[in-house]
């Protein structure tokens, strides 16, 4: 497992030094794959409540209305269709990045377990959200999904009779189907913005948007994709008619190109087995204990910038407690600290260049006291600005 962390970090650090030639280190998108991919969830949540007022359910009212979305109104609505679906992949492709970031920068484990197992499940969504939205359109791409999921759950012992059954030909297919297709793709989104909210909640200040550039660059590369090499339909579906050559969307169907080498009872097998060793790696193995950061009152004059720079919320300023002329001391949550030293840097005694008299910083780490740090020559500059 430290193998595998350490091969990630090389290749995150790598990448991360092109970027910051590119961009900048305040614009690195690597810097902000959390916030970018809210930022894309939105932009596909903002598209999908437009495109909605054009759709109708139906079996033929379906694949039309998408393609009057498409074609006839090309300039708004099917620039909105595009953006809908390339912000859709750039999701998947920033949460992905952001899991492997974590992950090989080891910010799963301890305390910081709760991020880890929530965001986990927000895969799941995504994946929800993205194949309920291909059945939608119902050409020959969504004819292909419906029946491969349905044949998919079929392998699953919970229902009496085959779902698949709905798909053996145009006359078994009701309009039910869309309203149900519909219901999921709303639905969906809101569970997952829910599931995104309790993944923050964590952290004190969490940083949900990008910076004004990088979103705005971002809008306008997404804008002149969806210009340039529009999203359209293949087909209209017909199920007396077996599909034979369908363009593939690997972002969201690359399961769908195993069940051709993989039964599918096994391959729900590996998905959940995969699901699984992901939510218990915070504990594989689990994390040695740090001692949190201590406060010394007598260097302490409750001035609150340990508290303000807090990521994680484990400082809290209260009354007085020592009889010194101060409003106030901060006190560490051990619950809350992950010993990062943030709260170190930002203290104002916590100076290394002091020689005259002791360095006793406010508050500071035990095993990492700012001395032993100097004494020890480690450059001290991340600590200093709090990253």
């Amino acid at each position: 497992m430290g193998t595998l962390k350490r091969f990630f970090r090389i290749l995150f650090d790598r990448a991360e030094a092109v970027f910051d030639l590119a961009f900048g280190q305040q614009l690195n998108p690597f810097a902000w794959l959390g916030a970018l991919g809210w930022y894309f969830f939105w932009i596909v949540f903002g598209s999908g409540i437009y495109l909605y007022v054009f759709f109708d359910t139906g079996i033929t009212d379906a694949y039309a209305s998408v393609q009057y979305i498409t074609n006839d109104q090309w300039y708004l609505a099917g620039v909105m269709r595009s953006l809908h679906r390339y912000a859709s992949d750039a999701l998947v492709v920033v949460v992905i990045l952001h899991i492997m970031r974590e992950f090989s920068l080891d910010r799963l484990r301890g305390k910081r377990f709760f991020a880890w197992v929530t965001g986990i499940p927000s895969i799941f969504f995504i994946y929800i959200c993205g194949i309920s939205g291909y059945w939608l359109v119902w050409d020959k791409l969504a004819q292909y999904v419906a029946i491969a999921t349905a044949e998919w759950l079929d392998t699953l012992p919970f229902f009496g009779e085959p779902i698949a059954n709905n798909f053996l030909n145009s006359s078994t297919l009701g309009g039910r189907f869309f309203t149900l297709m519909v219901f999921i793709h709303i639905f969906a989104p809101l569970f997952m913005l829910l599931l995104m909210w309790v993944h923050i909640q964590r952290h004190a200040r969490a940083r949900v948007n990008p910076p004004r550039q990088l979103a705005i660059g971002t809008a306008v590369m997404l804008i002149a994709l969806s210009l340039l090499h529009p999203a359209v339909s293949q087909a209209p579906a017909d199920l007396d008619v077996v599909p034979t050559e369908l363009g593939f969307d690997w972002f969201y169907l690359f399961a769908y190109a195993l069940l051709d080498s993989i039964p599918g009872g096994q391959l729900w097998l590996i998905i959940v087995g995969g699901f699984l060793l992901l939510a218990v790696m915070p504990w594989l193995p689990p994390e040695k204990r740090v001692p949190t950061a201590v406060v010394s009152l007598d260097n302490c004059n409750g001035c609150s910038r340990c508290f303000d720079d807090c990521p994680f919320g484990a400082i809290s300023m209260v009354p007085r407690s020592d009889g010194k002329a101060y409003d106030s001391e901060a006190v560490v949550n051990a619950d809350n600290c992950l010993s990062c030293g943030i709260c170190v840097g930002a203290c104002p005694t916590a100076t290394p260049f002091r020689r005259a008299t002791a360095i006793v910083p406010g508050i500071e780490l035990p095993d990492h006291s700012i001395v032993q740090l100097r004494d020890a020559g480690v450059c001290l500059r991340p600590l200093w600005h709090g990253s």
